[in-house]
């Protein structure tokens, strides 16, 4: 009870001393209506620690005072303000800042790591402190910053003090340089990056209110009244964002366009309209695929618990390039666009569209006679059971021998990269299992590899045409890998997440060479990579930056496929595929799908004008053509199944059938439309095709007939 008293004394005391003292100098309320000032970007009024305050929105939101309103400071001066923090900065970033140069003037403001300090020019040099303490995200905090003369810098947190700097002598001001309010003054590097960066201009990113510049010294009771002057309560102004992928649980299957809208303040410069996005959705599970601008369109799977896992994309590199080309840089799309080419009840088809470029828009291997590079089309071909064949065909320019390198490409290629995104105020180890990937061969034999003590793999033991497969398509030096070895012949990856559904990837199983990512891996931050320079980062140049706090999306790597058997391979070019999506199934569990897909069973048809095209592995469908106008119905398919060449719920391509609808029989039975069997139909510029999709294992031959429902109008 006493010591209550004692408090609301000094607190009295205090607040009588601090009344008593001079108006600030320079003072922002962030009331509505403005404090007199240029306010440049997007930015809104929010719920302040009194009244209102401004929220910045960390790529554009810039409050600029004139030099002539900032006020003189003596020596002695002192600097608060209330701030709520949604994302920490890429570097040093500004909560007031009236500086030239870092050679005079003072800087208030937030480190990469959460801490604040306030650095000023004293006696000729820019000195820097920081607080003992990293900042909370979300909530309100209350900073100030006091500078003496006579014994230097002191940082007060909440009215506590948490840091101090002895330094004497007297500070250089810059009296003629507007001051700036969440925004720095000079551009700064990234903190730490992993590659080359840009440097960068950025604002803050949360709120900002109440902030005062105080001339003369400041003691503790000061700012202990300026912080109780508010302290506010309550829940906290700020939460993490969450990451869109569309209506929560399943929906009916298919491909939608629209717009995913993420934070307001990250949404406000895009200019694009309400068709920006594409999302797959299913009806049996609560997952998706989604191509979305915050991943540059980068295809991603959302788990049931939103964890987002990609299978990366092309990327490469050329002399004398010191960067990579990839879509991830695209991080305007200027050079990336999604296109939904079928939705139908049976299945999907999407077709995702890029070059590869440098955080500079560089564009790579450019050919001098016609100007083209590098270019991507990837087709995802997605079936309700959530399987899907990505396509990736490359057109590139690229040499296949280097001068004085030998054969090789000019610089690497990859494919494919076992990517999980991290939302925002997770970490890796939240969505990831320490026993992070299982790799399944063909036989059902397993191996689970863990980060948990170190990141796994071993020495290459590859045979001959496996070294030159790699060597020609990844041009890689397997001896600074580490490789995933375990069990021979793996071709079934699968990453752990904590979720019921998690991704696989299945590849052709010749000369399949996988590596585990080792590298940039700082163990006392995360056992497995983690860097936030992608996704969500459209205000950075910058392809490398390690994450220090689960403050932004983030995303961690585990192991790239770095080289199995080309789909295709001409001069122009180059074609892989691989089947994925999420499953709940075991590696063991996924062989059948991997040899229903790797060793389909043969085709045969009956039935006049109509000819069997044998299996696409690119579509993960068994194609028939309609040769004329006049045909023999029914349609009579026999797919050959066998306990080598399964069948996993089959699709069928009827080309050119026309508009009439089908009924469908398997096995002499009629099996009506639903869950079982789906039914599309695909109109073409040279005709309509019909897509019939069955939920249906097999080992054993399976009979299907296809009559018209009604007659075949003609188009």
């Amino acid at each position: 009870m006493r010591r209550g008293l004692l408090r609301i004394l000094v607190l009295l005391l205090a607040s009588a001393s601090l009344g008593a003292q001079r108006a600030p100098i320079a003072n922002w309320s962030f009331e509505q209506g403005g404090d007199g000032d240029e306010i440049r970007g997007f930015r809104s009024f929010v719920p302040g620690v009194a009244g209102t305050g401004l929220r910045f929105d960390g790529q554009t939101t810039t409050v600029i005072r004139k030099a002539a309103r900032m006020g003189r400071l003596g020596p002695a001066f002192w600097v608060e303000a209330w701030v709520a923090i949604q994302e920490y900065p890429w570097t040093w970033c500004a909560i007031a800042n009236q500086e030239r140069g870092h050679k005079a003037g003072y800087f208030f403001g937030i480190d990469p790591e959460g801490r604040f300090g306030l650095h000023l020019a004293v006696n000729g040099r820019w000195l820097e402190s920081q607080s003992d303490i990293k900042l909370p995200l979300y909530a309100w905090n209350h900073l100030a910053a006091a500078f003496d003369p006579a014994t230097g810098v002191k940082l007060y947190w909440n009215g506590k003090l948490v840091g101090a700097k002895a330094v004497t002598g007297r500070p250089t001001f810059a009296p003629k340089v507007d001051g700036w309010v969440g925004r720095n003054h000079t551009p700064l590097g990234l903190s730490h990056e992993v590659k080359i960066v840009a440097p960068v201009s950025f604002s803050f990113n949360g709120i900002i209110d109440e902030l005062r510049v105080h001339d003369g010294a400041a003691t503790a009771p000061d700012v202990e009244a300026a912080f109780a002057r508010a302290a506010p309560s309550g829940s906290a102004p700020l939460a993490p964002p969450v990451m869109p992928a569309g209506p929560k649980g399943p929906g009916r299957f298919g491909a939608y366009y629209t717009r995913l809208k993420y934070a307001e303040e990250w949404e406000n410069p895009w200019r694009v309209g309400d068709a920006a996005d594409v999302v797959v959705r299913f009806d049996e599970t609560p997952t998706r695929l989604v191509f979305w601008r915050g991943t540059s369109y980068i295809p991603a799977w959302v788990t049931d618990t939103g964890i987002w896992y990609t299978n990366e994309f092309y990327e490469t590199q050329s002399d004398p390039m010191e960067i990579s080309a990839e879509p991830m840089a695209d991080k305007q799309t200027r050079f990336s666009s999604v296109k939904i080419l079928e939705s139908t009840d049976a299945r999907v088809v999407v077709l995702w569209r890029y070059t590869p470029a440098t955080v500079n828009y560089e564009i790579v291997h450019t050919d001098p006679l016609t100007g083209w590079g590098d270019w991507v089309e990837e087709y995802f071909t997605v079936y309700p059971d959530g399987t899907s064949v990505r396509k990736i065909k490359v057109w590139s320019s690229s040499p296949r021998v280097v001068p004085g390198k030998g054969p090789g490409t000019n610089g690497f290629r990859q494919f494919h990269e076992a990517i999980i995104i991290n939302p925002p105020g997770t970490r890796p180890e939240d969505n990831i299992k320490p026993d992070a990937l299982t790799l399944t061969n063909m036989q059902g034999a397993s191996h689970t590899y863990s980060w948990a003590t170190e990141a796994p793999g071993e020495k290459a033991n590859f045979d001959a045409e496996t070294m030159k497969l790699l060597r020609r398509i990844s041009d890689l030096v397997p001896d600074t890998h580490k490789w995933l070895m375990q069990p021979p012949g793996g071709n079934i990856l699968q990453v752990n997440l904590k979720a019921t559904y998690s991704p696989y990837v299945v590849v052709d199983p010749r000369h399949v060479a996988i590596d585990c990512y080792a590298g940039e891996i700082i163990r006392e931050r995360s056992m497995f990579p983690w860097w936030n320079h992608w996704p969500v980062s459209q205000q950075i140049r910058s392809n490398g930056r390690w994450a220090v706090a689960p403050d932004r999306v983030s995303h961690s790597s585990l192991a790239h496929i770095q080289s199995w058997q080309p789909f295709e391979e001409t001069d122009a070019g180059i074609t892989m595929l691989m089947l994925n999506g999420l499953t709940d199934k075991s590696g063991a569990e996924l062989v059948p799908l991997a040899r229903s897909w790797l060793s389909p069973p043969a085709l045969e048809v009956a039935g006049g004008g109509f000819r069997g095209e044998g299996f696409d592995a690119a579509e993960r469908a068994f194609v028939v053509s309609r040769e004329g106008a006049v045909t023999t119905l029914p349609l009579q398919i026999t797919l050959r199944a066998s306990a080598e060449s399964p069948l996993v719920n089959p699709a069928v391509v009827i080309r050119n059938w026309g508009l009439s609808p089908a009924r469908v029989e398997i096995d002499g039975q009629l099996v009506p439309a639903g869950k079982g069997l789906r039914i599309g139909s695909v109109h073409r510029l040279e005709g309509d095709d019909l897509v019939v999709w069955i939920r249906k294992d097999a080992t054993s031959p399976l009979r299907i007939t296809v009559a018209a429902a009604g007659p075949n109008p003609a188009r």
